[in-house]
């Protein structure tokens, strides 16, 4: 059986045809109207169109024809000359064609409004990739969702039903979109999430020492060289040389550093430095601020004179303390925390603010490390074993001298 409209071959028991959508009529009603139509046109051929019509003749039948145009049988009652159909009709439309009362739009196909043409095809295979995509990429849920409805469209289309395809492809198109949009949004807010998160750590191993040393370094020498009055006076205060103490070790490794008269090894305890005539800054760090297992806080002592000295509080223990209880694990010191006089630091060999380069060097051997940049030359030595047992000294790019002393033994 063929589709009256396409012509294409219909699989048996169709409802539709799957080319055009077109709705399928029985076989036996296409083979009653093919009778019917043969028989009527059979019908016409027979008629010879010239044997009545003779003005004011009899044509045997009874009949007076007042047109000798007049087409149809005796009795015929047709207003139109030109009028087609068969015997007793009365039709008004002089152009018709077929028996009356037949509607020949009958067959029209309500799909789109067009009389057997095939709608144009979804491809399934489009929708189905992105629907994979969106899942692999994006969001899982979703993605599954609109892949179950990719894979829809194209057995539909098979079948005819053609609106449940376009609705198909519909859905797997708006879950696709959705599943992306929902993942681009959740992947910022994790991002955002995550560099929150990771501001301000002190681990050791996530935030080395040296990092914090030089970010508070780099600022203090920034202020420094706006001011460069200011550097000359506190010049003249800390490059005066003072008595190094005999217990002052001579190799930076020997971890030992003199404030005012008082020696002290690192690591070392918070009353070893108050002993050299400091207190810690409670301002800045509360005493019982708590630092975590194998971390360390930034803490500052001040002396009366108000100079400063940063400090490196340590807990090396497994459990979280009070850093008033942490170890001292070292010192940072630049001549602007000394700029009020009356501080003496003084660092193995001898070392104080304003030596020179090859004092240091002298002293220290040739650095393991070393920077220069536009404010500063920084020199670095490390122990083998640890890289919190190192020393750092720096100097003023301008004048080659020492500006900024550190060091460091955290005891690991």
């Amino acid at each position: 059986m063929k589709c009256k409209f396409c012509g294409n071959d219909l699989p048996e028991e169709s409802k539709f045809c799957p080319s055009c959508g077109a709705p399928v009529e029985p076989e036996e009603k296409q083979e009653q109207e093919q009778s019917e139509q043969s028989a009527e046109a059979q019908q016409q051929e027979n008629q010879n169109p010239y044997e009545y019509g003779v003005p004011g003749t009899d044509n045997g039948s009874g009949a007076q024809n007042e047109n000798p145009y007049q087409y149809g049988s005796a009795g015929q009652d047709n207003e139109n000359p030109y009028q087609y159909g068969s015997a007793g009709q009365n039709n008004e439309n002089p152009y018709q064609y077929g028996s009356t009362g037949q509607n020949t739009s009958a067959d029209y196909n309500a799909n789109n409004g067009t009389y057997g043409q095939p709608q144009k095809p979804i491809n399934g295979t489009t929708y189905l990739i992105f629907a994979i995509i969106s899942t692999l990429l994006c969001c899982l849920p979703l993605g599954i969702v609109a892949i179950v409805y990719a894979c829809k469209i194209n057995s539909l289309q098979r079948s005819g039903d053609y609106a449940g395809a376009q609705n198909a492809a519909k859905k797997a198109k708006m879950f696709t979109i959705i599943g992306t949009v929902a993942a681009l949004v959740v992947s910022i807010f994790y991002i955002i999430f995550a560099i929150v998160i990771g501001i301000g750590s002190s681990d050791f191993d996530d935030d080395p020492v040296s990092n914090v040393v030089e970010n508070v370094i780099e600022d203090k020498n920034d202020s420094k060289k706006a001011d460069d009055s200011d550097k000359s006076d506190k010049t003249a205060k800390t490059t005066e040389p003072a008595a190094a103490s005999s217990g002052l070790g001579t190799s930076w490794d020997s971890y030992t550093v003199q404030i005012n008269d008082k020696v002290l090894t690192f690591p070392c305890t918070k009353a070893d430095v108050e002993a050299a005539g400091l207190s810690m800054d409670t301002e800045y760090t509360a005493e019982n601020y708590m630092v975590n297992a194998n971390e360390y806080e930034l803490v500052y002592f001040m002396d009366a004179n108000d100079n400063e000295i940063m400090a490196y509080a340590i807990n090396n223990t497994d459990t979280a303390m009070e850093v008033k209880d942490c170890l001292i694990g070292g010192v940072s010191v630049d001549d602007y925390d000394l700029e009020n006089g009356g501080l003496t630091v003084i660092f193995p060999g001898g070392l104080q603010m304003g030596a020179s380069k090859d004092a240091v060097t002298g002293a220290y051997g040739e650095a393991d490390d070393t920077y220069d940049g536009d404010s500063l030359s920084m020199y670095s030595w490390y122990s083998d074993d640890s890289y919190y047992k190192s020393c750092e000294i720096d100097f003023d790019a301008e004048s080659g001298l020492v500006c900024t002393m550190t060091m460091q033994n955290f005891g690991q």
